[in-house]
């Protein structure tokens, strides 16, 4: 197999791997207040993408949570995973994958950057996390308040991503030729 071709291999091979562990950290998220709130857990599915529940006791705080935390365990991981990244470590795949899992989850924040803007509008997507998470922070809140913390996410994933050379490796890696 050529090097080019395995570059291709490594690379879809770290998106498959990247979104099966986003899917289950997002629904883990969920899942996780649910049961805080003592709801029964009905259905947990990562090939669906989706966990269901029943009962539980939700305030108005847990019910936030519950919304946010689908997207926020899956940031925390891609962080803690790039605490540990080993920037002297050459294997091609560890590179490309510790590039993919680490702008994965971030890039995943771009909905609740944008999102709260349709939402001003009264154009927002039904049955969106970031609707739902709305819904309620907006009754006391700038909607606006959710876009500027999500940029701040983005923009510190993006740093240490640099700091610890993850996006410059994972670009030498790319361009290396044999």
């Amino acid at each position: 197999m050529s090097d080019k071709a395995k570059k291709v291999l490594y690379l879809l091979l770290s998106a498959l791997i990247t979104l099966i562990l986003y899917i289950l950290l997002h629904e883990t998220g969920h899942l996780i207040v649910m049961l805080t709130a003592g709801a029964t857990i009905t259905d947990f599915s990562i090939l669906t993408a989706h966990v269901s529940a029943v009962g539980g006791t939700y305030s108005d705080l847990s019910d936030l949570w519950l919304h946010v935390n689908g997207a926020l365990l899956p940031v925390i991981v891609s962080f803690v995973y790039m605490l540990f990244y080993k920037k002297k470590k050459e294997s091609p795949f560890y590179r490309i994958f510790s590039y993919i899992v680490s702008i994965a989850p971030t890039m995943s924040l771009l909905a609740w950057v944008i999102i709260p803007f349709i939402y001003l509008q009264g154009n927002a997507p039904v049955g969106e996390d970031v609707t739902k998470f709305l819904f309620n922070f907006a009754q006391n809140h700038q909607p606006l308040i959710v876009s500027a913390v999500a940029v701040v996410i983005i923009v510190v994933d993006v740093i240490v991503m640099v700091k610890k050379d993850i996006i410059k490796n994972a670009i030498l890696i790319m361009r290396e030729r044999v």
